[in-house]
């Protein structure tokens, strides 16, 4: 009877990978810069379940139209949100960050996991000047991830990711940071 070759890491590092949805992330990542997202169904396809949008088709064609003008010029989180708002009447956050966080590795996104476990309050809708309070909030939470890459925590999280994900270290600092909150949930 033969011995199946067994690489436990190789085996462990697939499963973990699979379950964060890593390969999906990669190839986001690897062809964003690559192809005309308003027109790629494939990326559309995985960015879309790998961020989990579930928009029709119209708001669809506005977010992947704002996406790809987006990656000419690199826009601020509130530049995205408030042209997202102006185009759908819809106040963006998670999105909005989804995409400036693909353009820009180094920014971190706005997710209800995130917001919940950094103990942030989302304004209400119809709250005034709202657009401007989540605004300051991402501006929170990007303070948040400068410091917390600092801390001693942050550098034990990204030693354990790259331990045992090594065909990942290249995932930037932040957004193995938020592959830990997204898993606190």
């Amino acid at each position: 009877m033969n011995i199946p070759d067994i690489n436990p890491t190789q085996i462990l590092q697939q499963r973990i990978a699979s379950a964060m949805g890593l390969d999906k992330y990669r190839y986001i990542m690897k062809t964003v810069r690559e192809v005309d997202v308003r027109e790629n169904e494939d990326f559309q396809h995985m960015f879309n379940g790998f961020y989990r949008v579930r928009r029709n088709e119209d708001w669809r064609k506005i977010y992947y139209q704002v996406f790809e003008e987006a990656k000419m010029t690199t826009p601020a989180f509130g530049d995205v949100l408030h042209r997202l708002y102006d185009a759908t009447g819809n106040v963006e956050a998670s999105f909005s960050s989804k995409m400036i966080a693909t353009l820009n590795p180094q920014m971190p996104i706005w997710d209800r996991y995130v917001i919940q476990s950094l103990g942030i309050e989302v304004p209400k809708y119809g709250e005034e000047k709202r657009l401007d309070i989540i605004i300051m909030m991402y501006d929170q939470i990007v303070a948040w991830y400068k410091d917390f890459l600092q801390s001693e925590k942050a550098r034990e999280c990204i030693m354990m990711f790259d331990g045992l994900l090594p065909d990942y270290q290249w995932i930037s600092d932040v957004k193995k940071i938020d592959f830990f909150i997204w898993s606190i949930r």
